[in-house]
């Protein structure tokens, strides 16, 4: 169970898209001082491509914000906001940032709790040198919470005859020896695979194939990574028109090499959103349940995964485990006033107190077509 719930906004304009914060990601460094960060670009809500996703909608206009609070996320000053990646700003310059020749690489020791990654996608036109594709996959370091970040970042290679690798922002697993996993879907076919690095993210390669979907007729995808005190590694993903539609979990006991079948660790017959507030299903616009699971392995040693749930009523829920994700209580009702499906892709942390802090995008009614304003939002809860 969950309760003492409370929201607060973000980053919240009527001209503005500001969405996808797991996209960019969370990092709490203790002593209430947090960052999110998500994709913000101009917004008329005038067309429907306008509320588009991907190149040919929002992203393609978006820069990637951070912003920082110092009272445990009660407020977000605009002075604290850092851009850190500019979609907008002239495809050269892209190139230039992104494929620069011999570039000089700093030593960045990315186990101290000052330095974060981010993964990002760039649109970078349709010449590239032979064998890179349009959209590229790429990772940034900082050594100081967000503030500054390298020019130069690491370009995220498919293995030999795969294609289009995605990552959706969960941090990076450290390991015992100090290098790190992370989750990426890649395509052809669609599957969550387990990259790795030994260099402090100076280089990426493809290690492992988590799950792929076995029908031809799904996705999946949103792989997430935590790591449990005796060493057993959990990914927790989505299946979309899958050989499961349902969020699920895989274990690793040999640092990620192999990985146990998939198991979905939500139950029918077990849901709250049928007596919870907001917008009812239209019967005849099917809608899906789940998207983007996001853990939180919490100090006290349960497993949170938040998620975002577009059927009507549409919000933000959880799931808790008390028993290292073996069995999982029913879902939990964060909040369920979303006024459109286009939202979700929660982040979230434990604060010192021990009470959780998600970020996510959310919709509200305002007088903006398509549902309205598309705004980062965040919620204060106790796992009870």
């Amino acid at each position: 169970m969950i309760g003492e719930i409370e929201h607060v906004v973000l980053c919240r304009s009527k001209d503005r898209y500001c969405g996808h914060p797991r996209q960019g990601g969370i990092h709490y460094f203790g002593g209430g001082e947090l960052v999110v960060i998500h994709n913000h670009a101009p917004c008329s809500y005038r067309a429907e491509n306008d509320v588009w996703h991907g190149r040919a909608g929002y992203h393609g206009r978006a820069c990637c914000l951070l912003q920082r609070s110092m009272d445990d996320g009660v407020t977000w000053p605009e002075e604290n906001n850092v851009v850190i990646f500019d979609e907008t700003s002239p495809l050269e310059e892209r190139r230039a940032r992104l494929f620069a020749e011999n570039p000089q690489r700093d030593q960045i020791d990315m186990s101290r709790p000052e330095s974060i990654f981010i993964f990002r996608e760039s649109y970078c036109g349709e010449r590239l040198p032979e064998g890179m594709r349009d959209i590229v996959l790429f990772c940034l370091r900082s050594p100081d919470k967000g503030r500054t970040w390298e020019r130069t970042g690491t370009i995220i290679e498919p293995p030999p005859g795969r294609e289009n690798p995605i990552l959706m922002g969960h941090p990076p697993v450290r390991m015992p020896d100090g290098s790190f996993l992370a989750a990426i879907t890649i395509d052809n076919p669609t599957a969550v695979t387990v990259y790795g690095s030994d260099d402090d993210g100076l280089s990426w390669e493809y290690l492992a194939e988590v799950v792929r979907d076995t029908t031809g007729q799904g996705r999946t995808t949103y792989g997430t990574l935590i790591q449990l005190p005796d060493g057993e590694i959990q990914c927790y993903w989505l299946g979309i028109d899958s050989m499961h539609n349902a969020m699920c979990m895989s274990y690793s006991h040999d640092g990620g090499y192999s990985w146990s079948g998939g198991k979905p660790i939500v139950r029918w017959g077990h849901s709250p959103w049928g007596h919870a507030s907001g917008p009812k299903p239209d019967s005849h616009v099917p809608m899906k349940h789940y998207r983007s699971p996001w853990p939180v392995l919490m100090r006290d040693g349960r497993i949170v995964v938040l998620f975002g749930r577009r059927r009507p009523p549409s919000g933000i829920g959880c799931l808790v485990s008390e028993d290292n994700g073996r069995t999982w209580g029913p879902e939990c009702v964060i909040r369920s006033d979303g006024s459109s499906p286009d939202l979700g892709y929660p982040v979230a942390v434990e604060l010192d107190d021990g009470r959780l802090f998600t970020a996510y995008y959310i919709t509200q009614e305002d007088g903006n077509k398509f549902g309205g304003t598309r705004f980062i939002a965040g919620s204060f809860f106790k796992v009870i």
